[in-house]
């Protein structure tokens, strides 16, 4: 399994693509996300900006392979223009929007609509050689939090075009998983990792209300609860390449302490995911 390493820029909104290039490279990343949203990408002006950022990007050396969409299936099934402009611009894969849960419906209603509406987008996709990525996430309204639900959204489907990204740090806040585990049994559909990671805190003045006062804090990936290490030897044994997608949601306001956070943070896992770790 050889890794792409790309940098997912939300705490870097407003910086100039050129400034954002150098912070990727100076991180030592191999490319950097197009992220279609109001503040980055705005989605009515896709070709026009999303082709400049591009072509920044491969000024500096830096690949734009992987794209985060706020696309839904419906949308896409209306007006494949956007998949059109990503096939365009070299994107070989993007994040899709996600699925709703709705509780007032049962669940595997729920994701037998969710799977017809995965085969039709992977269907388009298949057309215009692009993959369409779920990301597994957390929230009570989030339809698929597990990697078996994440299974059961795509088995059967071409894994060319249909795909899975975990997401240790997310999922966290359902309660974990054996990524080693998920890794084994998403397989050929496991298309990238979410890398961010969370450490519990307790709020000693909160003890007495249910939670007691015990919460999720992002952190890095090296005082995270994450075991980097056995996912990363799970993923060697994958035979098609992965987007290792760095997520840095932490030093919100402190954009120097986060850039050499991040620097850090990305040679840690490199080592983890490329087998030079402690293995522990």
């Amino acid at each position: 399994m050889k890794p792409m390493y790309s940098l997912f820029p939300k705490l870097f909104r407003g910086l100039p693509a050129e400034a954002l290039a150098g912070v990727a490279q100076e991180a030592g990343f191999d490319g950097v996300d197009l992220v279609v949203r109001e503040g980055f990408i705005a989605p009515e002006r896709l070709r026009e900006e999303g082709g400049e950022f591009v072509r920044s990007m491969r000024q500096s050396g830096l690949r734009v392979e992987f794209a985060v969409t706020p696309y839904t299936p419906d949308q896409l099934m209306k007006d494949p223009a956007p998949l059109n402009t990503l096939a365009e611009l070299g994107v070989k894969g993007f994040r899709m929007g996600y699925f709703p849960y709705d509780d007032t419906e049962g669940l595997f209603s729920q994701l037998e609509k969710a799977r017809f509406r995965m085969a039709g987008l992977a269907e388009l996709c298949s057309r215009l050689g692009l993959k369409a990525v779920y990301q597994v996430h957390h929230g009570y309204h989030q339809l698929i939090q597990h990697s078996f639900a994440a299974l059961y959204l795509v088995e059967g489907l071409p894994p060319e075009h249909a795909g899975i990204m975990l997401d240790p740090g997310n999922q966290f806040h359902e309660g974990r998983e054996d990524f080693r585990r998920a890794v084994r049994v998403l397989g050929r559909y496991l298309a990238g990792i979410g890398v961010k990671d969370v450490a519990p805190r307790q709020d000693g003045t909160r003890l007495h209300f249910p939670a007691k006062g015990w919460s999720e804090a992002w952190a890095t990936c090296l005082e995270g609860m994450t075991n980097w290490e056995q996912l990363g030897m799970a993923l060697q044994k994958l035979e098609q390449p992965v987007v290792v997608n760095l997520q840095p949601f932490y030093e919100p306001d402190d954009h120097a302490k986060r850039q050499a956070l991040l620097k850090e943070e990305l040679a840690y896992i490199k080592r983890a995911f490329e087998g030079k770790g402690d293995r522990v």
